[in-house]
Formats: structure tokens, sequence, C-alpha cells
């Protein structure tokens, strides 16, 4: 089964439970791929989708979501390097890098997520999937990138008073 997500039918009547759920999947997705790699995406996501929920809505977000994040993935690990500065990636839970890939992202990638709601989102599913101490350590990289995404998105714009 597959789904050619790039022509997908029109997602905006989407509600927070469905884009909440949609996460969910997206990060079980991203955590499956890094242990399988790209094939995952090619043979096996669908499947996946296919077997955890029937909502056609929720499906086709997770499976958009999983591929960009995937996509997304050596940029949020440039991003995840340059934060923790006395932490190799490598020492990075699986799924902690996984829901660090999805929040990273949704964060810097011109998602019309609101901020907060990737953090707590985040920081959910680090309490769900991993540890307390991984949400902490959740929250700090994110909430780090968040300052640093937004302080360089203020030096991109034009200075109005300058002109």
């Amino acid at each position: 089964m597959t789904y050619d997500v790039e022509s997908r039918p029109d997602l905006s009547p989407i509600n927070i439970r469905q884009k909440s759920q949609a996460r969910r999947l997206a990060l079980q997705a991203l955590f499956q791929a890094d242990a399988q790699g790209d094939d995952f995406f090619t043979m096996g996501l669908a499947d996946f989708m296919a077997q955890s929920t029937d909502d056609i809505t929720v499906r086709l977000l997770a499976i958009h979501m999983a591929n960009k994040a995937w996509e997304y993935r050596k940029i949020s690990d440039d991003w995840i390097t340059r934060l923790m500065t006395q932490w190799s990636l490598s020492r990075v839970a699986a799924v902690d890098r996984s829901i660090l890939w999805l929040g990273l992202w949704e964060l810097t990638s011109g998602t019309d997520t609101p901020p907060k709601v990737v953090l707590n989102e985040a920081i959910n599913m680090a309490r769900e999937f991993s540890t307390a101490e991984s949400s902490k350590f959740i929250n700090g990289v994110l909430g780090a990138a968040f300052t640093q995404h937004s302080a360089n998105l203020a030096q991109a714009r034009p200075n109005k008073s300058s002109e």
C-alpha cells in the first residue's frame, strides 16, 4: 500500500487530537527508520500507518510529517550537535533523537505549528516513550533551538528603523 503524500487531499480541517496522534505515529516511524534505514520509507511506512490508524487524515499527516522530518534529519543533527556541546550525537537515545528530529523540523522549517505546541508535544512524547530525564533533555535542546532560530530570523529581517 502506498500513498502519494505530496498530492494528498487538503488537511486543513484537522483537529488538535488528530495532529497529536499523527505526530506520535510520525515519531514511531522515525524511530523505525532510524533502525531500518531509508528502506522503511519505501517498503514499510504505508503498511505501518495503515495498521496504526483507520483515520486517513491522521495517516496522511503522519506520513507527511515523518517524511519531512526524515529528510530534514541531517539539519536536525547539526542543530543537536551545536546545542549539545558536552554530549555527542551518538550518545543520544534513538527515541530521543527521533523526538528531536520531529521537533526540530517543526520548529525550524517553517511549519505553522506554534513553538509552544511543538515543545509541549515533544516533552509529552519523551515522557510517554522515553524517560522523565529525557523530557528535560528534549525541553532543553528544543528550547535552545527555538531561541537561536528566533534570533536568526530576527537578524534576517530588514530593520525598518534604518530605512
